[in-house]
């Protein structure tokens, strides 16, 4: 596995726009156009298409509230320390530790007597509490969040 490709493209676009708008001082809304423009000055082929669809995603998660109207946009579902990258991935990949890896249905056809799979479960319970100590207002602290250039006509 190439390091970077753990996670996909759709969580990486989430956990930007979501550390972005936690930059944003309290009752500050940030529109999609802002986030996405952003976005390009770290990753100049980032799709604001795919980005609205990942922010609606977050929205209905919960993790980002939409602010509807002529002047609205988005901010936090909840404040920034109490988000965990944890929470993201459930959001958008979604988590299920117990289903077994050898089944495409949720029944295991080991009927539990697996060893290996108790011990990827366990790993991966692990890996998913380390990303549960992650909050999302320590990275919005390491990120540069530059104001996008307005265009003036």
């Amino acid at each position: 596995m190439a390091s970077g490709h753990f996670f996909s493209q759709r969580f990486s676009y989430g956990l930007h726009a979501l550390a972005y708008v936690a930059t944003k001082p309290a009752g500050e809304l940030t529109t999609l156009p802002e986030v996405a423009e952003w976005m390009t000055t770290i990753w100049p082929s980032a799709s604001q298409t795919y980005l609205s669809n990942v922010v609606q995603r977050l929205a209905r998660g919960r993790l980002l509230r939409s602010h509807r109207g002529i002047s609205g946009g988005y901010s936090l579902g909840r404040p920034a320390d109490q988000i965990t990258i944890r929470d993201v991935v459930e959001v958008l990949e979604g988590i299920e530790t117990t289903r077994c890896g050898l089944s495409l249905t949720d029944e295991c056809p080991a009927l539990g007597r697996c060893s290996i799979h108790r011990r990827m479960a366990a790993l991966e319970e692990q890996f998913l509490q380390s990303l549960a100590a992650v909050r999302l207002s320590e990275l919005a602290q390491e990120i540069r969040a530059t104001p996008p250039k307005t265009k003036h006509a």
